[in-house]
């Protein structure tokens, strides 16, 4: 049964250790060294889960609450900085799963004013932006960092 478990220092290397195509998304490595700096500039950062099957790692997640008056009209929102699942276990429903988990978990956490939750995809991921859309998310217009931005109304 696919579940989240946040990420931890018992759990954090066995996440690295998963691997997907880094044309779309960049290593868990580089995802949690962006995040610990983040976290450090700024005294908070985004909130990480690794993907399991029952006990086996199958993926990564990671988002952020995000407060920024000249972002989204000043209104709070979560802004999805990864997701990934590894190589050996795409095609077998994890991703699907897990965003549907995420996004239930993110609708209990104590900033529920967020109505809003972006992310961004590279152009020419399919797979990810058929996903994203599965879930409702559409296409804002917006470029983010040369990948293609889309909103989701929580």
């Amino acid at each position: 049964m696919v579940n989240l478990k946040l990420i931890t220092s018992k759990n954090c290397f066995e996440i690295c250790e998963l691997k997907a195509d880094e044309a779309f998304v960049a290593t868990n490595e580089e995802s949690m060294i962006e995040a610990y700096a983040y976290y450090v500039e700024n005294g908070v950062g985004p909130i990480a889960y690794g993907i399991y099957n029952d006990e086996t790692p199958v993926g990564f997640i990671m988002a952020e609450y995000c407060l920024d008056e000249n972002d989204n009209d000043g209104k709070p929102y979560y802004y999805l900085w990864r997701m990934m699942i590894d190589n050996n276990h795409q095609g077998k429903g994890y991703g699907k799963t897990a965003l549907n988990l995420f996004i239930q978990e993110i609708r209990k956490f104590p900033q529920g004013d967020a109505e809003k939750f972006f992310t961004s995809v590279v152009p020419e991921n399919e797979v990810a932006t058929k996903l994203y859309e599965s879930f409702g998310f559409v296409k804002t217009g917006e470029m983010v960092d040369d990948e293609e931005g889309m909103a989701l109304v929580l």
